[in-house]
């Protein structure tokens, strides 16, 4: 991907307004995922060192390991006004993805803010909708997918940014907001 594509795109995510603050979680839940993974989706490989660097507190492997899917790599609590627990950011092996997931959260402000961003690539990528359909999710039960691509007509590679969300309240995990570099 061209510097001047992310540069664009990461410009055009920054500049998104907030969600209202009617949703304190939603809006948190954003801001994590423009911070950590669309500002450093060149280089996850960067973001873990530099956390690593930062001796921020990362979650044992075996608590880390529900949150990248029993898969190898690494998740860290985020804080969220001055409590560990509500927020957690998973780098899988590899540096192809990052996720961030929200113990709380209202589904449709997740819905609105993650459409609202999805649906405006910057030049020259074009989005184009994946799923928008119900899944059975290992951390959720059942849950809400909306899923979306950013790629260039004829590019091997894509950016799949993907949000799930819990139809349940009582969900452990009530939305997760994934971004992955992918092969086409």
């Amino acid at each position: 991907m061209k510097q001047t594509s992310l540069l664009g795109l990461l410009l055009s995510c920054l500049l998104f307004p907030a969600v209202s603050v009617a949703d304190e979680n939603a809006g948190f839940l954003q801001k994590i995922y423009l911070s950590f993974c669309v500002k450093h989706l060149e280089n996850y490989g960067t973001l873990r060192a530099q956390l690593e660097q930062q001796e921020l507190p990362k979650l044992p492997p075996e608590q880390a390991r529900a949150f990248l899917h029993n898969k190898p790599g690494d998740a860290w609590p985020i804080p969220f006004k001055g409590q560990f627990g509500f927020f957690v950011m998973a780098l899988p092996e590899g540096d192809q993805e990052c996720r961030v997931m929200a113990r709380a959260g209202d589904a449709a402000a997740n819905r609105r803010w993650f459409a609202r961003m999805a649906e405006q690539a910057p030049a020259p990528l074009q989005p184009s909708m994946l799923a928008d359909d119900q899944l059975e999710y290992p951390l959720s039960g059942p849950s809400g997918r909306l899923s979306w691509q950013w790629a260039t007509e004829h590019a091997q590679r894509s950016l799949v940014l993907t949000l799930i969300t819990a139809q349940e309240p009582e969900a452990p995990i009530q939305a997760q907001v994934s971004l992955t570099l992918a092969n086409r």
